[in-house]
């Protein structure tokens, strides 16, 4: 893949692998996508797919484990980030990348008030009065939907509700106007209702900040909601990169299709059973021969179990895939040799 000067964010090849001291096992073995600026991305796929260890990843927080090793490009505007000293990552944390993590309860210290939390994170970017903190804290709080915000900033995590914890995450997040905010999975355990709320909140605050937005989900419903581009990843790599509307209508890898038929059908008649995708996530451990989907696929040849297919252009998707959904004709001939 060759770089686009217009991506914000450009990763190509990203590799992640943990050496376990009995053996190396590839956590994310080929993960390319790009975020341009004021975009949303929804990287999507089943647990254990890789999604959370790229976004870590671009954050520089796998980087902090010994055991991992990570290889390929990684560029913010240009800059490599896998050049950067530790001290330069840090740096570049907060002020031009920002993440919200899966889990509000467990991502904020439960020792401290709210507005310890909001103010180390403040000075971490810049000095300010005590005066001016308030003000900086109150109004970030207001702009996540927080309108009590003197109780929130003196109370305790446990204190707030799972919806609230989240918006003080985001909050957090946003407090040094980053350029890019990475959200891993951001409404893990919340009700639908507050589903909703933080997503349409992340919506807004992209167009208002001008910022973009790389949002890891296995919701594909999420995806067709927010995202101007959708990444599709499974057993580390991806697998499929297509605007919503191209996924949703016309979606070329078998994966991806597995996923969309896994929806509930809105109108018609119920179906007795909802389908789902033959079998499990391939263990990173254990990988199989050739394309990692291959024992799930219904599509398979002796190709997909004998290589892994390259990322390219089909129709307007990128996908890697030896025989695309809208090759069937060219698949079909395949199959009588």
């Amino acid at each position: 893949m060759t770089t686009d000067e217009s991506a914000l964010l450009d990763l190509d090849g990203l590799r992640v692998e943990l050496d376990t001291g009995r053996t190396v096992v590839p956590l994310v073995r080929d993960a390319t996508l790009r975020v341009r600026a004021g975009e949303i991305v929804c990287l999507v796929g089943e647990s254990g797919s890789g999604k959370s260890v790229t976004a870590r990843t671009v954050m520089g927080l796998t980087q902090l484990d010994e055991r991992m090793t990570v290889t390929g490009t990684a560029s913010f505007d240009g800059v490599d980030l896998f050049s950067l000293s530790r001290e330069e990552r840090r740096e570049m944390r907060g002020r031009d990348l920002s993440m919200v993590f899966q889990e509000p309860l467990s991502s904020l210290d439960p020792v401290y008030r709210v507005r310890s939390q909001l103010r180390e994170a403040l000075r971490r970017r810049e000095r300010l009065s005590t005066r001016a903190e308030w003000d900086r804290m109150r109004q970030v709080l207001l702009e996540v939907g927080i309108h009590d915000t003197d109780r929130v900033l003196g109370s305790y995590p446990h204190q707030l509700s799972g919806g609230m914890c989240q918006r003080v995450m985001i909050a957090m997040a946003l407090l040094s106007r980053p350029r890019l905010l990475l959200a891993d999975e951001p409404t893990t355990a919340l009700d639908v209702t507050v589903q909703a709320q933080i997503l349409e909140l992340l919506d807004r605050l992209r167009r208002e900040n001008d910022m973009s937005v790389l949002l890891v989900t296995h919701d594909m419903g999420v995806a067709a909601d927010l995202a101007d581009r959708v990444v599709v990843m499974y057993a580390g790599r991806t697998v499929e990169d297509a605007d919503p509307l191209s996924v949703f209508t016309a979606a070329e890898h078998p994966y991806t299709a597995g996923l969309l038929a896994c929806i509930p059908p809105m109108t018609g008649e119920r179906p007795p059973v909802l389908p789902a995708v033959p079998g499990t996530v391939a263990d990173p451990s254990g990988l199989p021969s050739g394309c990692a989907f291959h024992p799930r696929c219904p599509r398979a040849t002796e190709q997909c179990a004998s290589a892994d297919p390259p990322l390219e252009h089909v129709g307007a998707s990128r996908t890697a895939c030896w025989y695309p959904l809208s090759r069937a004709s060219e698949f079909a001939t395949e199959g009588t040799r």
